[in-house]
């Protein structure tokens, strides 16, 4: 069986929808990275992505159980992305994550570190949030702020 689908209509297609983004085979091993913008603050942004995870379910009331087992994710890659920075999620990882979470997969990617940050600008202020917020049982009216803007900005639509 052949399929003929020509670049200008696969084009269109992806216009559609701005959270999609297209690979395949090796190339959706891995969202692209330009390694020299994120490297020196990678750490940086997986601290913050971290934290945000953990706000996050923390303000929806859910275990690190119930969120894996919504994200369909491993109990222990949970725990390495909440408390290790130098700890990389996978991508399929983050996804579940998006749709446990109800965020649009490429922005927390984004934020994840697994591609490139196209509004850089947001990054130092997530990051100021995090480094505030520690882990408690309810959260701060800091957390609950710093929850919220960062889901503000991944639910943003680029114009």
């Amino acid at each position: 069986m052949t399929h003929n689908i020509s670049t200008e209509w696969s084009m269109k297609m992806l216009a559609l929808d701005e959270d999609v983004t297209p690979a395949a085979g090796a190339l959706a091993a891995r969202f692209p990275v330009d390694e020299d913008a994120v490297s020196p603050r990678i750490e940086e942004i997986r601290l913050a992505f971290g934290r945000f995870v953990n706000v996050a379910r923390r303000q929806r009331g859910l275990t690190i159980g119930n969120l894996a087992d919504n994200a369909g994710i491993d109990v222990g890659e949970l725990l390495s992305i909440e408390e290790d920075p130098h700890y990389e999620p996978k991508r399929l990882c983050v996804q579940g994550l998006s749709k446990a979470l109800d965020l649009p997969a490429a922005k927390l990617m984004e934020l994840a570190g697994l591609s490139v940050l196209k509004k850089t600008h947001c990054l130092d202020q997530i990051v100021r949030h995090a480094a505030r917020s520690t882990p408690i049982k309810e959260l701060t009216p800091d957390e609950q702020t710093f929850h919220d803007a960062v889901v503000e900005v991944l639910c943003e639509k680029v114009t």
